[in-house]
């Protein structure tokens, strides 16, 4: 009886502690990720996942209506899309991204890391290293979208790879894949590269990979669909413009910003030196052992890029599977797990800054610090803190204008919008001609794309010295457009004059943006 009583007891402890661990770790990814609606992409993965489950919503959008990349991830999230308001449903899918992110990582940190408050060291030194040591700029913590789900796959599939249970974790990673190719199935693929060339130990066996790969297939054939049957100079040329044109700064490695890659190195080689000062540890070797695998994998990438002055169809063609996400998201994950496995050795603290307190102090300050920086962009009310998604706008101007086209307009108008603008079918429920942030991912539906914002935007031809609005280029070009795509309305700034005139009527105008209606 006494032994069965010490086992309950051990077992609620433990689960106390996971569900202390859990929120800790949950407020720490909302801290980071807390930013007013809509941030970064949801303004084009909700609108789509809500016209997904609602084709009438926003019906005649031209983004909305070509082929989707991330099915399941539209299908799980459109009822909460189509059934609450948009930034209802934006806060709904975060939270619930927290949660699935912070189980992943508490399952990491849980077989590398003995003691809570080390966990929750990592935790904060993971989101910190997440903003400020990627090459490709991949992002983890923040806005409801397809990958963050995958993310959240990819470490608990890492946790069970620690564990050396390397099948259940590519079962994971096969889920991952479904939810989202990219993420996942650069997952799946670190998984061989480490097996066979870097711990040269193949440890899958054949059924769990079968099993795998048939459930990465939910993601992958759609995928590869959105390309299937098409000329070929139209793929090449759809992944000149995805690669040099709109995603450089994902794909590219001369386009990266300044200091990120020997940033994201130098995150590489502090790891590999620190983990020098610890004892071994089988769990953390495997760890260093896949990350490095997403290491090769991105150098491969920049092998690749290496070649663009010899063949560039063929180097933009490999270059869109974002060959450095991988390890973008790895290396402040394995970071994180080192350092605070040091911090966890007073020994090996001594060893490094020569004082226990002033080292653990140091690194206290330096994530308070990181947390009053945070805390500047929450939406808390009366703080009046803009969406990053409308940074180019006169934010209140264009909320106004966009509050009065819902109201004014019918559901299934169309209208040209300024280039900058990308959260206008997000606010309204009205579709738009083409918005530059909203790009297409099936190959066809890409050249189409360039060709709307060419036409709508640019003077000469090509995509430079675009104008920010199609009004710029005068009241003709904005009526020509708009017989071309179908367009009834337009907005374009105030202050362009003599706009008004046949064929166009201005409705609305605050200080900063009008409506026009287009007559043919």
């Amino acid at each position: 009886m006494a032994v069965y009583m010490n086992n309950d007891r051990s077992t609620w402890k433990n689960r106390l502690a996971y569900v202390c661990d859990l929120c800790m770790v949950f407020c720490l990814f909302a801290a980071a990720g807390a930013w007013p609606t809509p941030d970064v992409n949801e303004a084009h993965y909700l609108t789509r996942a809500r016209h997904e489950f609602n084709p009438s919503w926003a019906e005649h959008d031209f983004f909305l209506n070509t082929p989707e990349a991330h099915g399941l991830f539209a299908l799980v999230i459109g009822p909460v899309a189509g059934g609450f308001p948009l930034w209802i449903a934006a806060w709904i899918g975060r939270a619930v991204g927290w949660i699935a992110l912070a189980v992943g990582f508490i399952h990491v940190a849980r077989g590398v890391l003995r003691q809570r408050y080390s966990r929750v060291l990592a935790a904060a030194l993971f989101s910190l290293g997440l903003r400020y040591t990627t090459a490709a700029g991949e992002w983890m913590i923040g806005g409801c979208e397809a990958k963050v789900f995958a993310w959240a796959g990819v470490l608990f599939a890492v946790g069970e790879i620690v564990r050396d249970r390397w099948s259940s974790g590519w079962i994971v990673l096969g889920f991952s894949t479904a939810i989202h190719p990219l993420v996942g199935g650069w997952g799946m693929i670190a998984c061989v590269v480490e097996q066979c060339f870097v711990s040269r130990k193949i440890r899958l066996s054949f059924l769990p990979c079968l099993a795998g790969i048939g459930i990465a297939m939910i993601g992958v054939v759609p995928a590869l669909m959105l390309s299937f049957g098409v000329d070929q100079a139209i793929r090449l040329e759809a992944n000149r413009i995805y690669v040099t044109e709109r995603l450089p700064h994902h794909l590219l490695p001369r386009a990266f910003a300044s200091g990120m890659i020997p940033r994201h190195f130098l995150a590489a080689l502090v790891s590999w030196l620190l983990a020098k000062y610890l004892p071994d540890d089988t769990a953390r070797q495997r760890l260093q052992g896949y990350t490095v695998a997403a290491l090769c994998i991105a150098v491969i990438g920049y092998g690749v890029a290496w070649m663009e002055p010899f063949d560039s169809g063929v180097v933009y063609s490999l270059l869109k599977y974002y060959w450095f996400r991988l390890s973008d998201g790895l290396m402040p994950l394995a970071l994180a797990l080192v350092v605070a496995t040091c911090f966890s050795e007073p020994e090996v603290i001594k060893k490094l800054f020569g004082s226990v307190a002033i080292a653990r102090w140091g690194i206290v300050l330096l994530l308070a610090i990181d947390l009053v920086s945070e805390s500047r962009h929450w939406p808390l009310p009366g703080r009046g803190v803009q969406p990053r998604s409308d940074k180019f706008l006169h934010v209140d101007a264009w909320h106004d204008v966009c509050q009065w086209s819902s109201k004014h307009t019918s559901e299934t108008a169309c209208f040209i919008v300024p280039r900058r603008a990308s959260t206008f079918v997000w606010n309204t429920g009205r579709a738009e001609v083409v918005s530059w942030k909203n790009i297409p991912q099936a190959a066809e539906s890409i050249v189409e794309w360039r060709q709307r914002i060419v036409k709508c935007f640019s003077r000469d031809g090509t995509l430079r010295n675009m104008e920010t609005d199609a009004a710029v280029i005068g009241r003709k070009h904005l009526i020509e457009i708009a017989r071309q795509y179908g367009a009834d309305h337009a907005i374009a700034a105030a202050k362009i004059q003599d706009l008004e005139g046949p064929g166009l009527r201005r409705l609305y105008v605050n200080d900063f943006y009008a409506v026009y209606h287009i007559e043919f």
